[in-house]
């Protein structure tokens, strides 16, 4: 599908003439053949970024291209498509074609379009989905979130339906598309369980727009699926002697006891604390906790006499009185 006009220029929907225009004017310098000379494609590039300029910059022309898409050049020259209109001949239908001289008889014809005709009917235009990507905490993933959209989209035309077919011709609203392209606004809900990568189906003001998710970094925790992982730094001390400490989770902080003698890096596990399952909140991931001992610094002399002691205990060279 080729690129729309504001897409070659890179600038939005709603950008102004001056955006419009500084916009042309550095990829003009960046693709103009006299600074690339022999390179067809940029010579191509160039073609496309003015051919965009002189249609979004001419107010007329851009309100055509805004409501008729690629079509825009037809309604300028011959108008939009009008219901009815009669021919030269019997009853508004050429005498030639009573006898089959123009094409085929009357009542091929009557037939042919009238089968065409259904078929419109029966084949609702449905607008394509858009993409917005869309980023949020790990927080926000974890509960859900809501979004307020504001975009550019494809809209049913209210006039026909979405069929492109109004009492038997084509739509002179929609030029026979099922669409058109209308300011949309509307909430969105991003379900838990969403990850990097995610893609939500949404549907704000009746325009199908899939959510490309992007969840932010997290400072304590960090994800792989469903599940979670963090460190709890923890007193030299309390790791040979255990102790219980606090262990942060999504949340809240739940208590963690550590046995005695636990080892420096040794991973414990929390189930149900990890993320939800997307599409089935009520089942979570597990939360590894990682125990990384903090070594004291800044020793008292008393203190550094202790540990040479207990130095000189492990090493079976003293620890009894003599009697």
């Amino acid at each position: 599908m080729a690129k729309s006009y504001y897409e070659l220029l890179g600038v939005s929907r709603d950008a102004d003439e001056k955006q419009v225009r500084l916009a042309f004017r550095r990829l003009a310098r960046k693709y103009h053949p006299d600074v690339n000379p022999g390179k067809d494609d940029t010579t191509e590039r160039f073609k496309e970024i003015n051919e965009a300029n002189e249609v979004l910059s001419n107010a007329e022309s851009r309100k055509l291209y805004d409501r008729y898409g690629e079509n825009w050049q037809k309604v300028q020259q011959h108008g939009a498509p009008q219901s009815g209109g009669h021919r030269g001949g019997m009853g508004g239908v050429p005498t030639g074609d009573l006898f089959g001289r123009g094409g085929g008889s009357i009542f091929d014809s009557f037939f042919r379009d009238n089968r065409q005709t259904e078929r419109a009917r029966q084949r609702q235009q449905r607008p394509e989905p858009l993409e917005q990507p869309i980023e949020i905490t790990m927080e926000e993933a974890f509960k859900g979130a809501a979004r307020v959209l504001q975009l550019t989209g494809q809209t049913v035309c209210t006039r026909c339906r979405g069929t492109g077919i109004v009492e038997g011709a084509a739509c002179s609203e929609c030029l026979s598309q099922g669409f058109s392209y209308q300011p949309v606004r509307g909430e969105v809900s991003i379900p838990p369980g969403v990850d990097t990568g995610s893609r939500v189906r949404v549907t704000p003001g009746g325009q199908q727009v899939v959510l490309v998710v992007q969840v932010q970094p997290h400072p304590k925790f960090q994800r792989k699926g469903t599940d979670l992982y963090t460190e709890v730094t923890v007193p030299l001390y309390g790791v040979v002697l255990g102790i219980e400490v606090v262990v942060p989770t999504m949340t809240g902080q739940v208590a963690l006891t550590l046995p005695p003698e636990s080892q420096n890096g040794r991973v414990f596990r929390l189930g149900g604390q990890g993320m939800p399952k997307l599409g089935a909140p009520s089942e979570r991931g597990t939360l590894y906790v990682t125990i990384k001992a903090e070594l004291p610094t800044s020793l008292t002399d008393k203190e550094q006499a202790l540990f040479k002691q207990l130095q000189d205990l492990r090493k079976g060279t003293g620890g009894q009185d003599d009697e």
